[in-house]
């Protein structure tokens, strides 16, 4: 009897033992479960004020973009708010209230805000309520560009269409340092870019019909692939024949095609249609404007340029309205041509067809080594409804711009064609090698600034070059 009272008393000290034991695990997972929770707890408010962060920071950014683009907007906006110094200005704002105690500050500067290409860096800080843990940060560069009516090669409204067998896009800087007073780099096989760009945003599946040309660089639609045919190619130098680089290629191209009018000036009147052999400006006719936005230019109104086996020369700068609009250009003929001179530029601006064959247009020279830069050749269609044709031919060498919203283009030769070209639909027609000039991104004095490049600063390294303008 003694003996089963000590085996009972036994087992009763080991299931003490086992319960103490599982209640000191059960106490140790409840504290690490808390803990665990306390931790989770403390990451997603740091991850959702992280995102706080990132996203006052972005207000930063978009304040100081609001304020550049307001400055060539409004040329007596006077950067209300903000704090001058030199070519940069800078704000602050504090105390800003994020709930739960938590506030935050945010700072940004702007480097040359009166420049063509200004940098903006913005720094926010996040401090969290129960001020022990580490405030959080979130640093932005931001760098811009200006918008161009010419940011890329060939855009159209509807469709773009290649119907040559060897036809080619690729691209070149002609002023890489966006500076007209050091010399324009002339296009050759040395300096060409596989930066070339096409795009419709047209969602038809015949938006860009690439056919057998090659693309070196970009091809973009409004919804649908681009179509090749076996020798077509799309994407950077070295890409196989009859294939695409789907890195380079997008279906939610957007553009836009807002209308252009001839700029107001003191126009001479040529009298009439431009019907022979001439040359512009008329010495002793024609006045240069002295001031504004086209000092320095010649600005001429004729009814149209209407001619076979004539040709027209531009000796200097100048703004070229034709009021005829039914044709604005109709030069034919073996010899006819429009040849700019070296050096010298001219705009043309018409709601009529446009239709320059014979030796067509001669910009400069009738080489590349000669030519002018594209910018001094610029073709502007003013009509807002309907269809303008417009068919250009080049002698040799085309370098020009053409912006006609309702235009339908075709380029007919087996030349070089460099610049870009903005319309309803562009055809291009035989064998010719299209250049697009990559300076004319930057093109238009008065245009707003887009974002050209987005970068999240990490690294103290990265921060340590802008700690001493946005220090707290």
């Amino acid at each position: 009897m003694k003996t089963n009272l000590r085996q009972r008393d036994s087992r009763r000290g080991s299931l003490l033992i086992v319960a103490m034991l599982l209640s000191a695990i059960i106490g140790i997972s409840l504290v690490s479960y808390l803990q665990l929770g306390r931790t989770a707890l403390n990451i997603s408010n740091r991850a959702f004020y992280n995102n706080a962060a990132i996203n006052l920071a972005e207000q930063g950014i978009e304040e100081a973009m609001y304020s550049v683009n307001k400055a060539i907007a409004d040329s007596t906006y006077t950067w209300t708010g903000w704090t001058i110094s030199g070519a940069n200005a800078y704000r602050e704002w504090t105390g800003v209230a994020l709930g739960q105690n938590t506030t935050a500050s945010y700072r940004v500067y702007v480097y040359d805000y009166n420049g063509v290409a200004p940098t903006f860096v913005s720094r926010a800080r996040v401090t969290l309520a129960n001020g022990t843990s580490a405030p959080i940060e979130k640093w932005l560069e931001v760098q811009l560009r200006k918008t161009s009516k010419f940011a890329n090669g060939l855009v159209a409204k509807n469709s773009v269409t290649f119907s040559g067998n060897n036809a080619t896009v690729d691209s070149w800087n002609s002023d890489p340092d966006n500076n007209s007073a050091t010399a324009a780099i002339k296009f050759s096989p040395s300096v060409k870019n596989d930066h070339g760009s096409v795009g419709s945003i047209s969602v038809s599946v015949s938006a860009v019909s690439i056919n057998n040309a090659d693309i070196w660089g970009y091809a973009a639609t409004g919804g649908s692939l681009p179509t090749i045919g076996p020798n077509g190619t799309v994407g950077p130098f070295g890409t196989a024949t009859g294939t695409m680089d789907l890195s380079h290629v997008s279906t939610d191209f957007t553009a836009s095609f807002d209308p252009v009018t001839a700029p107001s000036g003191s126009y001479s009147n040529y009298g009439g249609a431009i019907t022979t052999t001439d040359s512009l400006p008329r010495a002793g006719v024609d006045t240069v404007m002295g001031t504004g936005d086209y000092a320095g230019y010649y600005m001429i109104t004729a009814d149209s340029v209407s001619f076979n086996n004539k040709v027209l020369s531009i000796t200097a700068k100048v703004v070229l309205q034709l009021t005829n609009t039914i044709t604005a250009i109709d030069i034919g003929g073996g010899s006819g041509a429009l040849n700019i001179a070296s050096g010298a530029a001219l705009q043309v601006y018409g709601s009529g067809d446009f239709k320059i064959a014979g030796n067509g247009v001669m910009n400069g020279g009738s080489t590349n080594a000669t030519a002018n830069q594209p910018i001094n050749c610029q073709f502007y269609g003013t009509k807002t409804t309907g269809v303008q044709d417009i068919q250009i031919a080049g002698n040799g060498v085309l370098n020009a711009v053409v912006y006609a919203p309702q235009g339908s283009v075709k380029i007919n030769g087996n030349g070089d064609v460099g610049g870009s070209i903005v319309a309803n639909d562009i055809t291009c027609v035989g064998n010719a090698y299209f250049h697009y000039d990559e300076s004319l991104a930057y093109f238009g004095g008065n245009n707003p600034f887009r974002i050209s490049r987005w970068k999240e600063l990490t690294s103290a390294t990265d921060r340590a070059t802008y700690a001493s303008v946005i220090n707290w």
